[in-house]
């Protein structure tokens, strides 16, 4: 217990320097654009932060932004901060997500090609049970009560998107919107759909798509 102390108080702090390092008021997120200089720049893909009735989206102690010092302002003179990860407030999405997270790596591709190597692994096993579906593919085993479904991803690349599951939760690490971003999202599940891959695979497909759906109209550039 005690050791667990100054590892709390270290993400506590993180957490309390990322929300310092943002503005106090901003309407949109900038991911940013690397430069030659691996330096970030402003200019990248914005997100809005507010819904369209002026309504917060953010977990603002989670948004993380840059130390950009030439940032972009919106129409009304407010400052769109460049980050590196937001968080979208569960409860604002209108679906049952635990988490919804919009974050800047590298490679997507090669974080979600890394990502989807358990799931193929398990594909070849012993005691795994295999289902098809026309966008998905699952692998489940009965004895952990563990499943992992490839999906059909929408946005173009044709990167690997895998659902992993096991106990009463579902978590999609990475799903790719372009070579520099990715969402992860985390929801709850009923012990009983974890013994019906079939049709665990359409609901993910579904949940999915309701991620797709929620961005979209956040940023102009999906």
């Amino acid at each position: 217990m005690f050791r667990l102390l100054p590892i709390l108080f270290f993400w506590l702090c993180v957490d309390l320097a990322h929300a310092q390092g943002c503005p106090d008021f901003y309407r949109f997120v900038d991911f940013g654009l690397v430069g030659n200089d691996g330096k970030t720049y402003r200019g990248g893909t914005t997100f809005r932060a507010e819904d369209f009735n002026g309504d917060a989206l953010l977990i603002e102690e989670k948004t993380t932004c840059l130390p950009v010092s030439d940032i972009a302002k919106d129409g009304h003179g407010n400052p769109i901060p460049v980050v590196s990860s937001i968080n979208y407030d569960p409860e604002k999405t209108g679906e049952d997500f635990d988490e919804l997270q919009v974050s800047a790596v590298p490679d997507t591709g090669a974080l979600a090609t890394n990502n989807a190597t358990s799931h193929q692994k398990r594909l070849g096993q012993d005691g795994v049970k295999i289902t098809r579906g026309s966008d998905f593919l699952c692998a489940s085993e009965t004895v952990s009560k563990t499943l992992s479904c490839q999906l059909v991803s929408p946005y173009p690349g044709n990167i690997p998107l895998v659902v992993y599951c096991e106990f009463k939760t579902c978590t999609m690490p990475v799903l790719a919107i372009n070579p520099m971003l990715h969402v992860s999202a985390q929801w709850s599940i009923e012990n009983s759909l974890l013994l019906n891959p079939q049709s665990a695979g359409s609901k993910f497909a579904r949940k999915v798509k309701q991620v797709h759906d929620f961005l979209k109209p956040l940023s102009a550039d999906l």
